[in-house]
């Protein structure tokens, strides 16, 4: 029968170093500072691989949260187009037409209405999306003054 034989290995330490490992010898009640050292390799040869699988299972789970809150708003973007293109449905094919006169009058109502609908929106805005609507605004505004003060007709959907 063979003899279980252990390896000796020898280790330099600075100074500084060797009073850190026996301060951390006594403190955690290891029965030398060689015991402590045996201790830590141990743990760090161990710890490598658990340490990796905890990374990888906590990124997993991160990529899955954020996979389920990716297809929530999707959901919800899809839900709200469809909103949108029902009530533009109702709308068009719902408002009479007029004469030139007064579609010029609602016209200009509905463009001061807008004004304040778009004002009242930016002022429950805030972050990015304030800025992306005060872009919209200047836009609409370039727009306006480059036809003349009115705005091209919206193109209809092809439903109507």
């Amino acid at each position: 029968m063979k003899k279980k034989t252990t390896k000796m290995r020898g280790m330099r330490l600075s100074e500084v170093t060797y009073k850190a490992v026996v301060q951390a010898a006594r403190a955690r009640d290891y029965a030398s500072p060689s015991a402590f050292m045996r201790a830590a390799f141990e743990k760090e040869l161990r710890g490598i691989d658990a340490t990796l699988y905890q990374s990888e299972q906590r990124v997993s789970a991160s990529l899955e949260t954020y996979s389920k809150e990716v297809r929530r708003v999707s959901n919800g973007q899809q839900a709200l187009f469809a909103y949108v293109d029902a009530l533009a449905k109702v709308i068009l094919s719902t408002l009479p037409d007029t004469d030139e006169d007064t579609r010029k009058a609602a016209v200009a109502r509905g463009k001061l209405r807008y004004s304040r609908f778009l004002k009242s929106v930016g002022a429950n805005m805030v972050g990015d999306a304030q800025a992306a609507l005060e872009e919209l605004m200047n836009r609409r505004s370039l727009r306006s003054r480059e036809s003349g003060g009115h705005h091209p007709p919206c193109p209809l959907p092809s439903g109507r």
